[in-house]
Order: C-alpha cells, then structure tokens, then sequence
C-alpha cells in the first residue's frame, strides 16, 4: 500500500527532533532523526537515526539511515579543545564564548538537488554536494563534490562520473527538479527511462 505524504509541508515522525528548521512540500522526517537550524527542499527524506544540523539540502535528495551532516569540531587552534572553553557556564568557569558558536553556525553545508547520501556517511562542515552526486555508504566527505559524482572511502574520492559532461550539462539545463508537480507527474515514464540521452534530447530544448 502507497504511504501518502504531506503535499504541503513535511511528514514528521514523533520521534525526531526538529528545531529552527524549514521544509518543502512532500518531505519526510523518518524516526529518532534531529535536524536543527536546516532547510529541507521539496520532496526530499531523512531516513531513521541521522543528524543534520546548520545545512540548506536542495529537493528529492535520498540521506539513508545514520548518517550525520556537519558535526561540530573542537577548538583545535587553541591551547585547550575541552568543551570547558566554549561552554565555560555549564562548568561555572564564566560565561559562554558566543564568538565560537557563531562561527559554528556560519560553516554550513549545502546539498544539491537529487542527490543520494548513502548509509552511515559523514558529511564535515562546509562541504558542498552538487546536483545529482552520490555518496557511498561510510564515506567521510572531506571535500566539495561536483555534480553527478560518485564518492565513497575515508576521506572520500572520486569514483566515477554518472554521466558524460554533454549530458549533465544537459541535465543542469533542463533542471527538472524545479518541475512543478503535474509536470513531474506527466513525465514520469521519461524520469524512469534507462536511456539518459533520449531524456535529454525531449527536454533540452
């Protein structure tokens, strides 16, 4: 039986915990996931026990289970890393040092459009993932990554291209992802088809 999701804003388990977040029509919010401070684009999903914080994903992305999207770094500049030099209050050592969150907060990490994270990756702070790219499961993504690129290992590295760059340049052109939902729906044996190259000759226009 088809699930049926929200076609005007997200589809939130009870389990994940969400804050000072945004979403797009036909998003899903899987179990025991915490998003803070993100955008999530249109129609795209957050399976169970990930984490994503301070990041802008774009629409239809995949992000499987356990994966994690800018986790914070220590202080490695400074003689001491300890949280006790960030968040001095909570060990009655003086106030908290704001400066430090606030330049946490300005590194954030943006998700193209249609793309895939797979199972238990990592993605560090001010990485950007490009439309259409892929990223293994396990893979730590140290580094930006073009658009229609596979990436897996750690640190991750390029693979392969998914399409020859005539094609994805093609794709970029067409933008489908900007489609609105009856086209998206009219299209859909095209969006299915094997053939990338006869998709991209109907729609390049």
């Amino acid at each position: 039986m088809a699930r049926k999701l929200n076609p005007h804003g997200p589809t939130i388990h009870p389990t994940a915990k969400v804050s000072k977040s945004t979403f797009g029509r036909y998003t899903e919010i899987d179990e025991r996931v915490r998003i803070t401070d993100s955008e999530i684009g249109d129609y795209s999903y957050i399976l169970h026990d990930s984490e994503t914080i301070y990041c802008h994903i774009g629409k239809f992305c995949a992000i499987a289970p356990f994966t994690r999207i800018n986790p914070g770094n220590h202080p490695v500049w400074r003689p001491a890393m300890s949280n006790i030099t960030y968040r001095s209050a909570d060990y009655d050592l003086g106030p908290n040092d704001q400066e430090f969150f606030d330049l946490r907060r300005s590194i954030r990490v943006t998700v193209g459009h249609d793309v895939w994270i797979g199972q238990g990756a990592l993605i560090m702070p001010g990485v950007e993932l490009g439309t259409g790219c892929v990223v293994a499961g396990g893979a730590v993504v140290t580094k930006s990554v073009e658009p229609y690129t596979v990436v897996g290992g750690v640190p991750a590295r390029v693979i392969r291209r998914r399409f020859d760059e005539d094609v994805v340049a093609a794709l970029m052109r067409i933008a489908w992802w900007d489609w609105d939902h009856a086209h998206l729906k009219e299209a859909m044996p095209d969006l299915r088809t094997k053939d990338i190259r006869d998709f991209c000759s109907k729609y390049d226009r």
